[in-house]
């Protein structure tokens, strides 16, 4: 399929990574107390604002019915005073009768005042009262309210004692005004009707001063009342304030908290999934459309970045044989919404085959048209192929398992006959009644040496199955290595004579212990010397050297044979490796080397080897260092 025809659209990279934190992540609900907090915070705020408002309204709506009638009273004054002067000149009784109706009005004013004054007022005589002194009704209800809540208020006190006043000078004026009618009687007093408007006079501008001091007095608590508001006000809007941004901050502190939680919890998640090299794709399940990550774009070779692309260019890439159960395994998480799970090989627009493993489940939109599949995908090419490998070894195991069960059969069923060729070969030699001449003694021996290497081929071949089964067991313990390596010389003996080779023996006089197998330490010390004198020259040395190098004993057998290249070294403890140049005329199975390092690390030491074509090799054994063993106590006999 040819690039060019895939129509991608790259997509917020981000806004992925966050749906696969969600899809990662369980969902965990948030706390609902902070936003209860905040909510209860702007209730209680806003029915404070709401009631200072609403007071607000009703104490200035009194204070502008005190002021109202304030304006009927100076009014009610004003007319009662202009009728008395009008009666004094004109004499119509009219004008009087409109005197005394104007100082009804204040009257009302006057019964309300003096009831809500009282200890336990009668409201039903204040209303009566407030009414009767023109007060609209709608008022009347926050005038007594203002009376009874402020009214021992000092500035409310002012303007009481100017009401207080204001009566009684209106008082004064009604005595007044029952005066200058009686004057007015005939016989007339002139100087006492001049006298009573003299009066009147004083009395009107009592009055008005009475009426500037109440009305100052009102506006003084207007102005009180106002500064209170808006005070109120500003403060309840400055605790809102100060309330919203502390539960604002206490909000997104929870947030920043949770998002740090989230962010940690996602953390192990994302870090699996990089270490798992997962990438992440999404769809819509009814569309045609599918999502994928910069992760996924990169195992499927489509992109380097999060694309949107049509699920029929994906669905190309897969290989044919494999789509239909890809198909099965999705349309049945769509039909039950449980997980699925499933294997499938796609070929990469660069053309190369790989092997993918989806997993995914079906999530729940609001609507059916919004449900959605998201899952994560990773490429197990290499898993597969490391089972393949595994499962070859495996095969392989078992068939050099095969190999070695067969080889110790066989060494056991050879051995047997062996033994007895090499039995009666040695009676031949040993039979005086009947001596074989020369030339059959010569025979004879030849054969004997040949079955004593085909003997030892079988001995190595029988210790090698052993070393691969772990079937040969190591007793460690304290061994001197000078008394065991010289008797180990002495058992080779004819080896060295036959080679022309000299033994050396430079090991220290003090003692060195090491902690191994007496027996096995034998075995490695005969294959080292074995080869030591077969890889030589005729006249050639053997040298052994022996120290302590902290916690293990050193012993280095040095010889001054063929040697060998880097090559043939990297190669020599391998089985039936025999790398020498002169390996096709020396007799061996290329065993002894191989099963001598097996030894000797069973025995928790460790063998290397430096060597020159031509200047001979050095082999270097190195074994844990162990203390003498504690002499035996001497016991005397009993004295009876």
């Amino acid at each position: 399929m040819r690039t060019d025809q895939m129509k991608v659209s790259e997509s917020n990279v981000e806004g992925l990574a966050n749906r696969q934190r969600q899809f990662l992540t369980p969902h965990r609900r948030e706390s609902w107390q902070p936003y209860v907090a905040f909510v209860a915070l702007s209730l209680v705020v806003i029915s404070l604002l709401a009631t200072l408002a609403v007071t607000s309204v009703n104490v200035l709506g009194a204070l502008r019915a005190y002021v109202g009638g304030e304006s009927l009273w100076s009014k009610a004054r004003s007319d009662a005073v202009q009728h008395l002067r009008d009666f004094a000149v004109k004499r119509n009784p009219a004008d009087f009768a409109a005197f005394e109706q104007a100082l009804e009005l204040p009257k009302g004013d006057q019964t309300a005042r003096e009831e809500m004054l009282r200890d336990d007022p009668d409201l039903a005589v204040v209303r009566q009262g407030l009414i009767a002194g023109g007060n609209h009704p709608d008022d009347v209800e926050g005038m007594i309210t203002l009376f009874r809540r402020f009214g021992d208020q000092p500035a409310l006190q002012d303007a009481l004692a100017a009401w207080t006043q204001g009566d009684a000078l209106l008082a004064k004026l009604r005595v007044e005004g029952q005066r200058l009618r009686h004057h007015l009687h005939p016989p007339t007093d002139g100087v006492m009707v001049l006298a009573s408007l003299e009066e009147v006079r004083e009395l009107n501008s009592e009055l008005l001063q009475a009426e500037k001091r109440f009305s100052a007095s009102l506006a003084e608590v207007s102005r009180l009342t106002e500064k209170i508001l808006i005070g109120s006000t500003l403060a309840a809007a400055v605790v809102l304030a100060l309330g919203s941004l502390l539960l604002v901050r206490h909000a997104l502190r929870r947030q920043a908290a949770h998002r740090h939680a989230l962010v940690s919890a996602n953390e192990p998640w994302v870090l699996a999934a990089f270490a798992a090299e997962l990438g992440m794709f999404e769809m819509v399940v009814d569309s045609d459309q599918i999502t994928l990550d910069a992760k996924a774009a990169a195992l499927y070779g489509v992109g380097s970045t999060a694309m949107s692309m049509p699920l029929a260019v994906l669905r190309d890439l897969v290989l044919p044989d494999d789509m239909p159960a890809m198909q099965a395994d999705i349309a049945a998480a769509t039909r039950s919404g449980v997980p699925f799970k499933t294997t499938y090989r796609l070929r990469r627009p660069d053309g190369v085959v790989r092997y993918f493993e989806s997993t995914g489940q079906q999530i729940e939109g609001k609507t059916r048209s919004q449900r959605r599949l998201v899952g994560v995908m990773r490429d197990v090419t290499d898993e597969r192929m490391r089972a393949e490998r595994a499962m070859q070894r495996d095969a392989a195991e078992h068939v050099a398992q095969s190999q070695r069960d067969f080889l110790s059969r066989l060494s056991h069923e050879l051995r047997t006959p062996l033994n007895a060729i090499l039995g009666f070969a040695q009676l031949l030699l040993l039979d005086r009644a009947n001596a074989l001449n020369p030339a059959q003694a010569q025979r004879v021996n030849m054969m004997l040496e040949a079955g004593q290497q085909l003997l030892g081929m079988v001995e190595d071949v029988l210790d090698l199955t052993k070393v691969e089964a772990g079937e040969i067991a190591i007793a460690l313990q304290p061994v001197e290595l000078a008394p065991l390596w010289r008797s180990t010389a002495t058992m080779i003996e004819g080896v060295r004579e036959r080679h022309g080779v000299t033994f050396i023996d430079r090991l220290p006089a003090q003692a060195l212990w090491a902690s191994a197998d007496p027996q096995r330490l034998a075995q490695v010390f005969i294959n080292l010397l074995t080869n030591a004198c077969k890889y030589n020259h005729p006249g050639g040395h053997v040298v052994v050297e022996g120290w302590a190098e902290e916690s293990n004993v050193v012993l280095e057998l040095s010889d001054d044979g063929i040697g060998m290249s880097p090559e043939d070294v990297a190669q020599l403890f391998q089985p039936f490796k025999r790398l020498a140049p002169m390996a096709e005329s020396i007799e061996g199975t290329g065993l002894g080397l191989y099963i001598v390092k097996q030894l000797v690390e069973r025995m928790e030491g460790s063998i290397q080897v430096h060597s020159e074509s031509g200047q001979g090799s050095r082999f270097t054994l190195r074994l844990p260092m162990a203390s003498p063993p504690m002499p035996a106590p001497v016991t005397t006999p009993a004295t009876v």
